[in-house]
């Protein structure tokens, strides 16, 4: 194996601790196994992290909220109509977001599982509490961008701040996975998000 910067190593690991949690859960991620999946020593950990509650405090810090990032880029330009005006046009696009995204959620189940694993794990953790807070926050803010990128192409507003309606967003990002890890049902997805759509609309009038 090539040598590896200090940077190089926290990268690596970081994203290999963001698979294996995909796959195994926060608890089957020890530090031997994403060590594996990073191809590099077990030795060399400690050379990029002082523990795995440091390593996991840097998943939750940059990777998730990265991946969420990237999820949303990938979903604007794939839902909204660029063309298409008015309150009902963004209604329309709330519900293509939330089907572009399920659409995502289905090719690569465990990255979303990993995040709400993470939350959860953090929660009861009081040692990652704080970060697993923080790392909400990331999510309700890369979330709140895509409600006012949203409603700028749709040519409408929200009558309600969207640092209050963010959350409503990954909320149902969760629901819609925990549903689909649990029952691979898509017409209780599809009622989900019917019933988030017409809730959303409620805040939504005319520019």
């Amino acid at each position: 194996m090539a040598r590896m910067s200090v940077e190089q190593r926290r990268t690596a690991l970081i994203e290999a601790a963001y698979r294996v949690i995909a796959d195994h859960g926060v608890e089957g991620a020890t530090t031997r196994r994403i060590c594996a999946h990073a191809n590099m020593p077990l030795a060399s950990f400690h050379y990029a992290f002082d523990s795995r509650t440091a390593l996991l405090c840097a998943v939750m810090e940059t990777a998730v909220p990265s991946d969420i990032s990237r999820m949303l880029d990938t979903i604007l330009p794939m839902a909204a109509d660029p063309d298409a005006r008015g309150v009902e046009a963004m209604r329309k696009n709330i519900r293509a977001h939330f089907d572009a995204f399920y659409t995502l959620l289905k090719t690569d189940p465990g990255r979303m599982q990993a995040t709400i694993s993470l939350g959860i794990y953090a929660h009861n953790h009081s040692e990652l509490q704080a970060v697993g807070k923080q790392m909400y926050e990331q999510l309700y803010e890369v979330a709140g961008i895509g409600l006012d990128i949203a409603a700028e192409r749709a040519g409408v507003r929200w009558t309600e701040p969207v640092a209050n309606l963010s959350p409503v967003i990954i909320a149902t990002t969760n629901t819609i996975t925990l549903t689909y890890l649990s029952t691979s049902d898509d017409t209780a997805i599809a009622k989900i998000i019917e019933v988030v759509v017409t809730a959303l609309s409620a805040y939504v009038v005319e520019a």
